[in-house]
């Protein structure tokens, strides 16, 4: 079983996506030859053609709408944009069209897409590369929003979001992308999209947190377990 921090995880997951499924395509801005600002694409041009992985003009826009139109068609985009904070002029494709158009059909059309963002601070990066803004996704009926918090959560969810029949949001901590490794399988598996995990039970003190600050969670009920054993439950929580 591969060892793979969570960047590496991301990759693995969107190869194994694109192996399983031809209708599976990444795109966004450098995401081919270049794979990505943070390499979570390496590889997957050459691996797999300009066909299923190419790169896009400097458009958020353009991207999350030519993506809700590949969606409604049949295929299952996954796209990139390079840091959360440029996602701003995408919120009228998200907002108005992705994740309103199963309701709007009354479900005769959905849009499934995934839309790949790093996000958050601690990587010392000016203001639109540091956002973190998943309050607001998460409030936008329709969109689902997801932010993994181990390499191993990566793939399973990353693989969970791509083949939900509705638009989600995937939320890449910057910060942990290669501050730790663990083993993840190499074949596919999923993780239930929603659903909280209890990492630790305890009796008198619940911890909930996600993304980036399981870290400082994990280390906080440690220490508060070399108190007492039973003194802390912590679950993360999916917004």
């Amino acid at each position: 079983m591969p060892s793979l921090n969570l960047v590496e995880a991301v990759t693995d997951g969107l190869r194994t996506a694109l192996e399983l499924d031809p209708a599976v395509l990444v795109f966004g801005e450098d995401v081919g030859g270049k794979g990505g600002v943070f390499r979570a694409t390496a590889g997957l041009q050459e691996r797999f053609g300009e066909a299923r992985c190419f790169d896009t003009p400097l458009t958020e826009n353009g991207i999350v709408g030519a993506a809700v139109g590949m969606a409604i068609a049949g295929l299952r985009p996954v796209v990139e944009i390079q840091f959360s904070g440029f996602a701003y002029s995408a919120f009228n494709q998200l907002g108005n069209h992705a994740a309103r158009m199963r309701n709007r059909t009354r479900g005769a059309l959905s849009v499934p897409l995934v839309l790949r963002m790093p996000h958050g601070g601690g990587i010392h990066a000016p203001e639109h590369h540091s956002e973190s803004m998943e309050a607001l996704f998460a409030h936008i009926p329709g969109l689902k929003v997801v932010i993994p918090s181990t390499p191993y959560d990566a793939k399973g969810l990353l693989l969970a979001a791509i083949r939900d029949p509705d638009p989600v949001v995937f939320l890449e901590p910057a910060r942990i992308y290669r501050s730790v490794r663990q083993e993840v399988p190499a074949e596919a598996y999923t993780l239930e999209l929603g659903r909280a995990r209890v990492e630790r039970e305890g009796g008198e003190l619940t911890l909930v947190s996600y993304g980036a600050q399981m870290k400082e969670a994990r280390e906080a009920a440690a220490a508060l377990a070399a108190i007492s054993p039973s003194f802390v439950t912590i679950a993360p929580a999916s917004p």
